[in-house]
């Protein structure tokens, strides 16, 4: 394999471009720049909120690795903005007469002693938020078309990087949220305990505002699960692009014999199906997530496949139970059709899972989840949840429904999940909750189909 798509794919697969972490991704992306294309000095730099400045986020100088207090404005180089607004690579050989770089020859380019620039545009969610600049020291350069193809796809996976920091960064705000929600429940605890029409209401919107985390999670856990296929397609599809590049050229020269010529085509066929595959793959995510956010919003009660629904949800809740992880059994019949709230059981079913993957499986090897529903001789519907985590004390089987109860206060439990739970299984669904006895956590619901 070429040395450069070695680098790509080797990028690619790093863990560190999709776990948020931004600085270790950002440097490790800049190093295979550096490396790849061997020239001394390259750095990342981002546009300011008003797009009329750049700030320098890192500088890698040769071995050296800094970051320096830079900033470019638009009002001292405005040809090379100008450039910028295009969008595109600006690829200068000779940096120092080349119309777009040549008004950095004093303040820049002779003091480091640069003599050819090769500037690639970072992008996230389609818009360019900043560029890759390449500079070549000591004597001019000639920039390859493979060389900026390759600076390019990397260019690309700082956009992946930035998507999975600011994914992180969003979910500790949300579990900042929670924590702060959890104090000002405490603090009204005593305040609603005499008033059972005041908790009634609370019940009542903390159900709404639950529904409404439930589908944010979800549009946050999908958005991360689609980002990965994404990338994978997007650097396959970058080796394809160059593959056939390298055959379009070795035709036009009649280089190419025979077996190079299918070896060749051979590659574009691997990476056309690993496209295909990842695409398929973001497709299904999508699919499953807009079912189950349709789902989130119908509130009456409407024909569903129950099975269908539990999947879907259950698809939707990856991120949480990949954490752990836990794999969930779904023993349901595909032809079992309810007429029922659907809204109301995706509620259910998410505090079930999410209850499980934070109090029950610390110590359990292999986390399993398992969920059957069956109609009995009444046409009244059993649904049985039971994970083979830690189980209940007697005092938490006692206390378990009770709102604002947890067994773990300062690490993100509320208490109103279980509490919620049974709220819904008896208002909405007019049903009936029963703890099965034996190790795990075990429930079951009873009610009308």
């Amino acid at each position: 394999m070429d040395p450069l798509e070695q680098i790509l794919l080797d990028v690619s697969a790093s863990p560190l471009i999709d776990l948020g972490a931004w600085d270790q991704a950002s440097q490790l992306i800049l190093q295979s720049v550096q490396h790849g294309l061997q020239v001394q000095r390259v750095s990342l730099w981002l546009y300011d909120q008003d797009d009329y400045s750049m700030v320098c986020q890192l500088l890698l100088d040769g071995n050296a690795v800094a970051t320096e207090p830079l900033r470019l404005s638009a009002s001292q180089f405005p040809a090379y903005f100008q450039a910028l607004r295009r969008e595109r690579a600006i690829v200068a050989h000779d940096a120092r007469h080349d119309a777009n770089t040549a008004e950095f020859l004093e303040p820049y380019l002779r003091s480091h002693q640069i003599f050819s620039m090769l500037d690639l545009p970072v992008r996230h969610l389609g818009k360019m938020i900043g560029i890759i600049c390449c500079e070549q020291t000591g004597q001019p350069r000639y920039w390859q078309d493979d060389e900026v193809r390759f600076a390019a796809a990397l260019a690309d996976q700082v956009g992946r990087a930035l998507n999975a920091d600011r994914f992180l960064s969003a979910q500790s705000q949300l579990e900042q949220l929670n924590l702060q929600l959890e104090q000002r429940v405490e603090q009204r605890s005593q305040q609603l305990a005499d008033s059972d029409e005041i908790v009634r209401r609370a019940h009542q919107q903390m159900e709404d505002q639950a529904r409404l985390a439930t589908l944010g999670g979800i549009v946050a856990g999908v958005a991360h699960e689609v980002n990965s296929p994404l990338g994978v397609a997007l650097t396959a599809n970058s080796l394809l692009e160059q593959r056939l590049q390298d055959f379009i050229h070795g035709m036009r020269q009649r280089s190419l014999s025979a077996a190079q010529a299918m070896s060749v085509l051979e590659q574009m066929h691997e990476s056309s199906l690993l496209v295909t595959a990842n695409l398929q793959r973001a497709q299904r995510l999508m699919e499953q997530f807009k079912d189950t956010a349709a789902h989130q919003t119908r509130v009456e009660s409407a024909p569903v496949a129950f099975r269908q629904l539990v999947v879907d949800l259950l698809a939707s809740l990856t991120p949480a139970t990949r954490q752990v992880p836990v794999f969930p059994d779904v023993y349901i019949d595909p032809n079992l059709m309810l007429i029922t709230a659907a809204d109301v059981w995706l509620q259910i079913l998410t505090n079930l899972v999410i209850n499980s993957c934070l109090h029950a499986f610390a110590d359990t090897a292999y986390p399993t989840v398992s969920i059957s529903a069956t109609l009995n001789e009444q046409h009244e519907l059993c649904f049985v949840y039971r994970d083979n985590g830690c189980g209940l004390t007697p005092q938490v089987r006692r206390q378990i429904f009770e709102p604002f109860f947890t067994t773990k206060p300062h690490q993100g439990g509320t208490g109103l999940g279980m509490s919620i739970l049974r709220q819904l299984v008896e208002k909405k669904l007019s049903g009936e909750l029963q703890l099965l006895d034996g190790p795990g956590f075990g429930l079951q619901i009873s009610c009308l189909a």
